[in-house]
């Protein structure tokens, strides 16, 4: 009995490291921990199993899932000054890009309209990606730091139809000395 759960436990942290589905990831996470509970009662340790029950499985699960909600938000800031038919359309076609890229990568989409400008969004609000659509050109502008922004730009080249330039916006991080 004791080797199948081993075994099992085994396939349970491959699996849980091998899923591209976060999750997922963190449901196997959580049959993981039940299984070294398990595997600690049979070794008759039932402190340690009713232990790794509620960390592991309970708490541990609650806090990947908290978190794994604070940064599913997507947002993206669409700039435009332009109130043309050619913009409208615009915006519609990267709406729909975005919104499938959303959804393959899991996300929730927050698309934010605005005529600020991008060091007022930079320095004021917190963002993801800032779209700038400006007498026909589109341009994705994104921290290096997000590593949703390296998949947004491939996605676009591969799936779009839009014609996209980007660059990188550098944000200083905040540890500095006196």
């Amino acid at each position: 009995m004791i080797e199948i759960t081993l075994v099992l436990v085994i396939i349970l942290a491959i699996l849980a490291i091998q899923t591209n589905t976060l999750r997922r990831a963190i449901v196997y996470l959580c049959v993981f921990s039940l299984l070294c509970s398990f595997c600690y009662l049979l070794y008759q340790a039932p402190d340690v199993a009713i232990a790794e029950a509620v960390i592991g499985c309970t708490l541990a699960t609650i806090i990947y899932l908290v978190a794994l909600n604070k940064y599913k938000v997507f947002r993206v800031y669409y700039l435009t000054h332009e109130k043309t038919a050619e913009s409208k359309q615009m915006r519609t076609t990267l709406n729909k890009t975005l919104s499938s890229f959303s959804i393959e990568k899991e996300l929730e989409l927050d698309m934010v309209l605005s005529d600020k400008t991008i060091e007022d969004i930079t320095a004021d609000y917190p963002y993801d990606v800032i779209i700038q659509y400006d007498k026909g050109q589109v341009t994705i502008y994104g921290d290096q730091s997000n590593y949703h922004f390296d998949d947004l730009v491939a996605y676009m080249h591969d799936k779009s139809a839009v014609i996209i330039q980007h660059a990188y916006l550098y944000e200083d991080e905040g540890d500095t000395l006196l």
